[in-house]
């Protein structure tokens, strides 16, 4: 009864919840109960004036001013994830207003956040080139500016979304301001099944509960349809990096991935990417090392930039910070994108091993499995001892299967003798 009020309300209605369930456990109750954040966003989405109240409305005429050919335009970028495009929620500029170097000018939302990007321009707005509401896909465009005299490079370059052709990225200037990682509320209706008493259809005729796809589902099949990809696997006694762990003080996902990163360096044909439209494979010169993380929201894939560089230390500190900051739903967009290898540490799910999909457009992608006692051969002995399960999964149009096996061997080696 409840739920067919709520569809019969003669009003805009957005959930700012999660299902209805008795209570949610401790480490999902963010997920359900609705949080400031999450009823702001609504307002924004449901009333006239963005909920604004006194506060400037977005401007309705996109193009007041027009675009001079020497005008700089701004591009939605890649926002991570496997995310095609994002909606527009509110402009914080109009036409004719005057714009300084990463200024938040607009806020967007995707399904997995809701993100304010920043313009990589300093100078005059001269046209908006879509409204609040409206589905802008990534690379489309998003404003104009008439550049100011320049002032030097801006701390908000992406790949993608750079200042004056600079392509790198940069780890410390404050690119974007991520305000939550949890699932905002979809717009579009859900399905309920409704039980109108006595004349409805028995419970074995119901129809099913229809849910929307989560947008990295069409990722996911893309990747599958147009990435031939291998799966290879072996087992390594893992005795001496759990004492390696305990003698160096740092965790194992760092030793892992030093493990990874040393294979990298020796079989550099996996850090690659194959180019379609133009038939070639890209091989990498910097390892962007991507990283799995279970968060409350799902899976996450953190980037450490520039990982090959790094030394050990620093390496740990850089995974621990990420990962905290990905569980805190604080992970900002530079470190969402540009990966270039993934290690996918599912063995803390409790199972033994996969064949994972690629993290397209990425040509390799390193699992590990979970640590379990096993009686394993020692110089001639028996003994019980911690086996780990690895296996690389990889796209067999950048190297051959010869390759592959060396690289899986050159991990192992580094696990057994780290």
């Amino acid at each position: 009864m409840q739920e067919r009020c709520f569809d019969a309300l003669r009003a805009p209605v957005l959930r700012v919840t999660g299902l209805d369930i008795p209570y949610p456990p401790p480490l999902l109750e963010d997920a359900h109960l609705p949080g400031v954040g999450r009823v702001l966003a609504g307002l924004r989405r449901l009333l006239p004036d963005g909920g604004q109240g006194g506060r400037r409305p977005t401007p309705v005429s996109l193009t007041e001013v027009e675009p001079a050919p020497g005008d700089r335009t701004s591009l939605l970028p890649d926002l991570g994830e496997g995310l095609a495009e994002a909606e527009v929620l509110e402009w914080t500029v109009a036409v004719g207003d005057s714009v300084t170097h990463d200024q938040p000018v607009v806020e967007v939302e995707t399904a997995k956040s809701v993100v304010a990007l920043p313009t990589p321009f300093a100078g005059t707005v001269t046209a908006l080139h879509c409204r609040a509401g409206e589905i802008v896909e990534v690379g489309a465009p998003l404003l104009s500016v008439a550049e100011a005299a320049p002032e030097g490079d801006s701390g908000a370059v992406l790949t993608g979304y750079g200042t004056g052709g600079a392509r790198r990225a940069t780890r410390n200037g404050v690119a974007w301001v991520q305000h939550t990682s949890q699932n905002q509320p979809q717009s579009r209706p859900q399905n309920r099944p409704v039980n109108n008493g006595p004349s409805a259809a028995p419970a074995d005729r119901q129809p099913g509960l229809r849910l929307p796809l989560d947008a990295v589902a069409e990722k996911f099949v893309r990747t599958h349809r147009d990435t031939p990809a291998v799966t290879i696997w072996a087992d390594a006694d893992a005795t001496a990096l759990l004492a390696a762990r305990d003698t160096l003080g740092t965790g194992l996902l760092t030793l892992l991935a030093r493990a990874a990163l040393t294979g990298l360096a020796a079989f550099p044909a996996l850090n690659a990417r194959v180019d379609d439209a133009r038939s070639e494979i890209v091989r990498l010169p910097q390892v962007h090392l991507g990283f799995a993380a279970q968060t409350d929201d799902g899976l996450v894939v953190p980037v450490v930039r520039d990982a090959d560089r790094l030394p050990l230390d620093d390496l740990a500190t850089e995974l621990r910070r990420l990962t905290g900051l990905a569980r805190r739903g604080a992970l900002p967009v530079e470190h969402r994108t540009g990966g270039t290898f993934t290690l996918n540490n599912y063995g803390v799910l409790g199972v033994d091993g996969a064949t994972p999909l690629l993290n397209h457009p990425q040509a390799a992608m390193l699992s590990i499995g979970r640590l379990v006692e096993r009686p394993w051969a020692v110089d001639g002995r028996g003994e019980v001892r911690e086996i780990v399960h690895l296996s690389l999964t990889f796209d067999h149009r950048v190297c051959d299967g010869g390759t592959a096996a060396g690289f899986l061997r050159h991990v192992i080696d580094g696990i057994t003798a780290p």
